[in-house]
């Protein structure tokens, strides 16, 4: 009697094994974004008497960015603005951005340990009509030989034509044409219409790889509109083009990120960004019942949706304002990529945070 109790016993086991071995494993965390930013706007608050900056001062940003868990963006931006001539608007200080930022690896089996890897680092000149001209520019992204990993060194190229500056630029007068943006909401296309702006084009901008080799090259190209009547930035066309494991990758953007004001942000400082910028986002093929459905409210066009792949979350400003002008600004920002990839989501905060660190910051 024990010995087949036994062989019962066994027999339960061992068909037990295999559904052990089975077994899906648990799914990885969603990669995020967190840290902080700390602004000083120094080139608003010395002025001269007409209210220009004054010569060779600068804005700072102070990063401290932790991506994906592993990744660490630490240091500084500095923003030197244009200057032009009140009387023949001649340019009389060039503007540019310079990058020194520390890349830091967090070892994936013991997070406290941290080493630092390489830098972000150079400058990028910034014309009269407001190009970021990286092609011309120093900024890299250079990473030393550590351990069984070899360095290596990836340079950031393209253009980024960004807002033009209040003076001296025809640009500034053109006339823009109203924009037709869409997106889906709840299996339906939601349309919105665009009428004031200013955009960022993206051309063949090249993100620099790392900070480790997984985290390629990406050439970026489309806009980020910038929609003054309801204080929020679209993807428009925007395509994030990468090599990963051998294949082409091209990750297609849409969605939008939304500044929200407290009521009392003259008293408080309070303001965010609310983050919804989706990722390869699937069309919707609409039937006859469309036609009879009835329109949306234009707030469905800013609902936010974490089941699809995108990347959510908020940024949340404290500023400090003299009169009308912020003067400095502390961030906070907790962002998640929701069935994103790391590359995925490293691609992002390049971009968003890094690339636009100036027109998603000015007034």
């Amino acid at each position: 009697m024990k010995r087949c109790l036994c062989i019962a016993a066994c027999l339960l086991l061992i068909a037990w094994l295999p559904a052990v071995a089975q077994a899906p494993a648990a799914p990885a965390a969603a990669p995020t974004v967190k840290g902080t930013m700390k602004i000083d706007f120094k080139s608003r608050v010395q002025v001269t008497d007409a209210g220009v900056p004054q010569a060779e001062i600068v804005d700072t940003y102070l990063v401290d960015l932790t991506v994906a868990d592993s990744l660490l963006f630490q240091g500084s931006i500095a923003y030197l603005p244009p200057i032009f001539s009140s009387v023949l608007g001649r340019e009389t200080q060039a503007s540019k951005l310079d990058y020194k930022l520390d890349l830091s690896i967090r070892n994936p089996s013991n997070l406290s340990e941290v080493k630092r890897v390489g830098r972000m680092v150079g400058g990028v000149p910034i014309d009269r009509n407001g190009v970021y001209d990286y092609g011309k520019g120093t900024l890299r992204i250079a990473v030393d030989a550590m351990g069984k990993a070899s360095g290596f060194e990836s340079q950031f190229s393209g253009q980024a034509a960004g807002k033009p500056p209040k003076v001296g630029s025809v640009l500034e007068k053109a006339k823009k044409q109203a924009l037709t943006l869409t997106r889906s909401v709840n299996g339906k296309t939601v349309k919105l219409v665009v009428t004031d702006y200013d955009k960022m084009a993206l051309s063949s901008l090249l993100l620099g790889a790392g900070p480790v080799r997984t985290y390629p090259e990406t050439t970026v190209n489309g806009e980020l509109l910038y929609d003054y009547e309801r204080g929020a930035w679209y993807c428009n066309g925007v395509t994030m083009s990468y090599q990963l494991d051998g294949k082409a990758v091209t990750d297609k953007l849409s969605g939008n990120i939304k500044w929200v004001e407290s009521p009392d942000r003259k008293s408080n400082g309070e303001g965010e960004y609310q983050f919804d910028v989706r990722v390869n986002e699937p069309e919707v093929k609409q039937g006859e019942a469309a036609v009879f459905a009835a329109p949306d409210d234009e707030s469905a066009f800013f609902a936010s949706d974490s089941t699809v792949p995108s990347l959510t979350g908020k940024a949340k400003y404290k500023d400090t304002i003299r009169g009308e002008t912020v003067a400095a600004s502390t961030v906070a920002v907790d962002l998640v990529g929701n069935n994103l990839t790391k590359q995925q989501v490293v691609n992002l905060t390049k971009l968003l945070w890094f690339v636009s660190v100036v027109p998603m910051n000015s007034e």
